[in-house]
């Protein structure tokens, strides 16, 4: 399975956890970065590449909508902290 940098998964939780209370254009910005950094999607069954699904799809629904509902919120967030406690 691929292994991702802890720290990044980290900052990305910190990240998550800040960017609900920016506008949704700097929160892409900085969400953006560290979907980039977590195994392209393809890799199937790995789990970096479920939390970059969810990491692209709270992006995209920033994008889109302005806004992204708590649930899609959470959703990155369980992923990456599932990632965090199983990094490998």
């Amino acid at each position: 399975m691929a292994r991702v940098n802890t720290g990044s998964i980290s900052a990305a939780l910190d990240t998550l956890h800040g960017a609900r209370r920016l506008p949704p254009r700097e929160a892409v910005e900085r969400l953006r970065s560290f979907s980039e950094t977590i195994s392209p999607p393809g890799h199937e069954g790995k789990s970096p590449t479920d939390a970059r699904v969810a990491l692209d799809a709270l992006i995209a629904s920033l994008e889109k909508d302005g806004s992204a509902t708590d649930d899609v919120w959470q959703g990155a967030i369980e992923k990456m902290t599932s990632l965090a406690n199983d990094p490998e």
